[in-house]
């Protein structure tokens, strides 16, 4: 499941509650939390999430991916700004998400740094059962809500300690470049 909670390890599972009291504060309220992907109705017959997928696995069919999209679950949306916010741990970092990162459509608006998480992938190498499985999930969350204009904020495990006392210019400032359309 997208950025499943039970797999967390126990600062994975701070830094979420950390950026979540942020998020909420800084929407002031108006920002929903584990919202599955499903209710936003995006297209899962999207030739470019086809073309991607395909490159991960030629098997995938349509009942497939209607199951899919059923286990994504949001961390946090923001529905007047169309923004998803995402953490993804140093575990979503493997081979099976670079391939689909490398697939992926040119010069669109995803909402994160594709080079940085390319490079991220190609840094932290990590190896699980689940590794395919999480980059179907992450790829059809990316390429399908960029359809719908709603830009996917992907936050690394690395990227900063969100229990920091500065944590909300932290996130000022993430939200500011995405506003400019500076994602790297």
């Amino acid at each position: 499941m997208e950025n499943s909670t039970f797999l967390a390890s126990d600062y994975e599972k701070n830094q979420i509650d950390a950026i979540k009291k942020l998020l909420r504060v800084y929407f002031s309220g108006d920002i929903e939390f584990s919202k599955n992907f499903s209710s936003l109705k995006p297209n899962i017959d999207n030739e470019n999430l086809k073309n991607v997928l395909d490159k991960l696995d030629d098997k995938l069919n349509r009942n497939d991916l209607i199951r899919y999209v059923n286990d994504i679950n949001i961390m946090a949306y923001n529905e007047e700004n169309k923004l998803c916010f995402m953490y993804d741990a140093n575990r979503k970092f493997t081979q099976e998400r670079k391939t689909a990162l490398e697939n992926y459509p040119p010069n669109r608006n995803y909402g994160f740094c594709l080079d940085k998480w390319i490079n991220k992938c190609d840094c932290i190498n990590h190896d699980t059962s689940s590794d395919l499985q999480n980059a179907i999930y992450s790829t059809m969350l990316d390429i399908c809500a960029e359809e719908m204009g709603i830009l996917t904020v992907r936050i690394s495990e690395d990227d900063y300690d969100w229990t920091d006392d500065h944590a909300m210019e932290q996130l000022n400032e993430v939200i500011s470049n995405i506003r400019k359309g500076d994602f790297c």
